[in-house]
């Protein structure tokens, strides 16, 4: 159950991401809106809440396991890179740069966690 929830939540904040991606591109004010800003940030609580939850229940150590390492890793960069792609970008081509940096960065989560290479990020 809590891996579904996971799952569902990522493929939700990766639209979620992708729509305000969309929307910086466009300069549209549905960026600013107030539940713009507060419903990602509950699916991401929703998100992580689930991977917690399975790790704690699975006795993981989660930088033991190298696929899990790359995807903290790899979502530490996502997170940094969309931060300069719908906020903090100074420019406009600076914002779709970290946007489609940020987009590769979700797919290789996405696909680490489908093929669970045995890959070492250190």
């Amino acid at each position: 159950m809590a891996k579904h929830i996971h799952m569902s939540a990522a493929s939700i904040s990766l639209v979620g991401f992708l729509l305000r991606g969309f929307w910086m591109w466009r300069e549209s004010p549905l960026l600013h809106a107030k539940l713009t800003k507060i419903l990602p940030h509950i699916i991401d609580t929703v998100l992580l809440s689930a991977a917690i939850y399975m790790l704690v229940v699975s006795q993981v150590n989660p930088f033991q396991v190298s696929w899990l390492s790359t995807k903290i890793f790899l979502l530490v960069v996502y997170i940094v890179l969309g931060m300069f792609a719908l906020k903090r970008g100074k420019t406009k081509s600076a914002r779709m740069i970290a946007l489609l940096t940020s987009i590769v960065a979700i797919l290789c989560i996405f696909a680490v966690a489908m093929y669970r290479p045995e890959i070492m990020i250190m």
